[in-house]
């Protein structure tokens, strides 16, 4: 699911944690080629920068409305606890984005999870964009001090459009993030629990104190209202 800041993440700012590690962290711009002509990746985008882009049209798997992702797409890059990676046209143009942003309610209390989203434009896929995005916005050392998670929600897939059973879409999710390094486990989260077709994938950053590692994965299969007790 899109990701939305429910409560005050233990950090201050995912910019503290990237700082601990004594990294700078500019926003980097990448160039990519694809078969419709180069597109450009930018991470920490800030508030002004999302603000002069437009959305593609083809943008509507969340919010179904170009202009309501756009404005969750601006919204995110106003929190200091996010980070939000666009890949854009020279034209001005988002055609896909990574967000990162603290989990919700059902992980409240264990440090630094951070859910992904991902999404490309439909009038832009079968172009290696999604895989290049996602690694580009994950390749920072310093998200191995964290957890990180991905929820795929089958009533955002637009499985039919690409002619494809909702279990195949299901498994070109599982490899997309494979690529780096997700795994799915199964779990209780209320929202992948509606639906056999939904789907949780976790990755677990090389630095994560086993102490925490072990909270996320007792986390995974509680049940949901006792999840804080």
């Amino acid at each position: 699911a899109f990701p939305t800041v429910q409560y005050r993440s233990p950090m201050t700012g995912l910019f503290d944690l990237l700082h601990l590690r004594g990294t700078a962290t500019p926003s980097r711009i990448k160039g990519i080629e694809t078969k419709a002509g180069e597109v450009l990746l930018r991470d920490f985008c800030p508030p002004s920068f999302v603000e002069r882009l437009r959305p593609d049209d083809g943008l509507r798997a969340f919010a179904r409305l170009p202009e309501r992702e756009h404005k969750l797409l601006l919204g995110i890059s106003k929190s200091p606890d996010c980070a939000l990676t666009l890949a854009y046209t020279h034209s001005g143009e988002i055609i896909g984005e990574v967000t990162l942003a603290p989990g919700d309610s059902f992980w409240e209390g264990i440090e630094n999870v951070y859910e992904v989203a991902i999404e490309v434009s439909s009038n832009w896929r079968g172009m290696g964009i999604a895989r290049r995005l996602l690694a580009f916005a994950l390749e920072l050392d310093a998200l191995e001090d964290m957890i990180l998670f991905a929820i795929g929600l089958s009533w955002h897939w637009d499985y039919e459009g690409l002619g494809v059973t909702v279990h195949r879409y299901r498994q070109i999710i599982i490899d997309l993030f494979a690529t780096q390094g997700f795994v799915e486990y199964p779990t209780t989260e209320p929202n992948v629990s509606m639906e056999p077709g939904n789907v949780l994938l976790a990755r677990i950053g090389s630095r994560v104190d086993q102490r925490v590692a072990s909270q996320f994965h007792s986390r995974l299969l509680s049940t949901p209202n006792l999840a804080h007790v």
